[in-house]
């Protein structure tokens, strides 16, 4: 480590002479660069050599030592500085530390006193220094993730996650001036899918990052505009430029992004808010005017005011009872689907496009719960459906059509999980007879071995055949068991173990409780 740097000042030499002469300061790790007889002078070597510790007596002419230390430490407020001092001056030298002297040595000076001082000091310097470089370390890795935390804030903000005063607080240290003013903004959400059949996740990840180095390239010189992506990988576009006019670039950016790469691009905008503090609201109303593609088709600029028809809309999604839904359609229960749509619409609706709304929510729960089941029918992803519903003139047509697609979705869903259910149980029929002989065949194990719990496995079970997994499994046992009487010269005992059933005792009860009779009884009849 490099050494440490010292200064002695005092106006007598045979003082310094003492202070150097004391110890083995290279030994110790310092180096004494200079001595100083007055304090102009060590102010100047202070500026030149910057020291890391200074020994200074308090006596001296012009100006002394307090004051020599209360100037250089207002310049470098690193730097240590130890007083000389005689008994006589003792409590002068003490109170002086509260200005910031870091210690204080007694004379006549003993050379085990100056190394307790020195060896505090290099510890207190080392331990400075390794803090501050912690910190400047720290205040790197902030800098390198400041674009990060700023987006991070930013979503937090869009997601309504923040109260006005956490907005305004932290606006002014993510440089965001424009949150502190009282302009409208305007939020536009891009959704980019790629153009080709099949494409890579990290194709279609390098896709959204190409894209959005172009949004960004477009808006490079309005300073008034935000750019971010969110959770959902869509490109987000906050505008607070009141001069442009958000559709038109808009426009122009569908245009340019589907000019440079294969992919089509839909992008929703919610409507102008004034207040800072209702983004979540903006934000909302541009990710469903992106949903609403599947009416008009790709590569298109949707405006929320032009679907609800330019009314105050009410109605907010319930992310509860719609993920209720969602459950409901995924295990194929449409009975429990419509209750549960029964609820979502039991609100009070105060124009047919609020209704709209809320069907559009159901709608994409339904997809939702067919890409989650892996179901592919083209009546799930049928768009004439879609658009009747969102047509329908009457609220009762509506609801009627939305019943219909609900439950034609649940019982789509419903016939796949019977046939994968049926495949399982098939599965699981055919392990048995193949492992008969397995004394820790069970219903724990079987359910291992399919990767399911033994609880839903035992449903199944009873569900297929009528029979608990025990029973099944005992009655294929007692039915293997009687052939191997029939047709083998196997003992009693070694019958049992042919069926996975090693206590003979056990297994001459359970066949006689299973047959009527006994082994030999049976053995003899045949």
């Amino acid at each position: 480590m490099e050494k440490l740097k010292v200064l002695i000042v005092d106006d007598e030499y045979l003082i310094r002479n003492l202070l150097r002469m004391r110890v083995d300061w290279e030994k110790q790790g310092l180096t004494i660069i200079g001595e100083a007889s007055n304090a102009h002078e060590a102010l100047d070597m202070v500026d030149e050599q910057r020291p890391d510790i200074i020994f200074t007596d308090i006596y001296m002419p012009s100006i002394n030592g307090i004051e020599f230390s209360r100037e250089v430490l207002a310049k470098y407020p690193d730097i240590k500085i130890v007083i000389v001092t005689g008994h006589d001056e003792f409590e002068y030298a003490h109170q002086s530390i509260k200005m910031g002297i870091s210690d204080f040595i007694l004379k006549p000076i003993r050379a085990s006193d100056l190394l307790n001082v020195i060896d505090k000091l290099k510890n207190k310097i080392y331990e400075e220094r390794t803090r501050d470089k912690e910190l400047e370390r720290l205040k790197e890795d902030l800098e390198r993730n400041f674009p990060y935390l700023r987006e991070k804030y930013l979503y937090q903000w869009l997601k309504g996650d923040l109260s006005k005063e956490e907005i305004h607080e932290k606006a002014e240290y993510f440089k965001l001036p424009m949150f502190l003013s009282k302009e409208a903004f305007q939020i536009a959400i891009l959704e980019i899918t790629s153009a080709s059949v099949k494409q890579s996740e990290e194709q279609l990840i390098l896709l959204g990052m190409e894209c959005r180095y172009k949004v960004e390239s477009f808006f490079q010189n309005d300073n008034q505009v935000i750019i971010l992506t969110d959770t959902r990988n869509q490109i987000v576009v906050i505008s607070f430029n009141q001069a442009t006019n958000l559709v038109s670039d808009c426009e122009s950016l569908i245009t340019n992004l589907c000019e440079s790469y294969k992919c089509y691009v839909n992008i929703g905008i919610g409507r102008k808010r004034i207040h800072i503090e209702e983004a979540h609201l903006g934000y909302q109303e541009a990710c469903r005017a992106v949903q609403y593609k599947v009416f008009v088709g790709n590569n298109q600029v949707v405006c929320f005011e032009d679907i609800v028809g330019n009314r105050e809309a009410h109605y907010q999604s319930n992310p509860d009872r719609l993920q209720q839904l969602q459950f409901y359609i995924s295990v194929g229960s449409g009975e429990h689907a419509i209750q549960s749509l029964t609820q979502i619409f039991d609100v009070a609706f105060s124009s047919i496009a609020q209704f709209r709304l809320a069907a559009m929510d159901v709608i994409n729960e339904c997809q939702r719960a067919a890409i989650e089941q892996q179901v592919e029918d083209e009546e799930v992803s049928n768009k004439e459906t879609w658009v009747s519903i969102l047509t329908a003139d009457n609220l009762p047509e509506l609801m009627n059509l939305l019943e219909s697609y609900v439950l034609h979705v649940s019982r789509i869903i419903y016939s796949k999980n019977q046939t994968k259910e049926g495949d399982l149980i098939s599965q699981v029929k055919e392990y048995l007879e193949k492992n008969l002989d397995d004394p820790k065949l069970g219903l724990a194990s079987t359910a291992g071995t399919f990767f399911v719990s033994p609880g839903h496995l035992g449903r199944l079970m009873k569900k297929e055949t009528g029979q608990t997994f025990v029973e099944y499994l005992t009655n294929i046992r007692m039915k293997k068991a009687e052939s191997l009487l029939k047709n083998t010269d196997l003992k009693g005992y070694e019958v049992g173990e042919q069926v996975g059933i090693k206590d003979a005792h056990y297994f001459s009860i359970l066949f006689k409780r299973f047959t009527g009779m006994s082994m030999n009884q049976y053995r003899n009849g045949k």
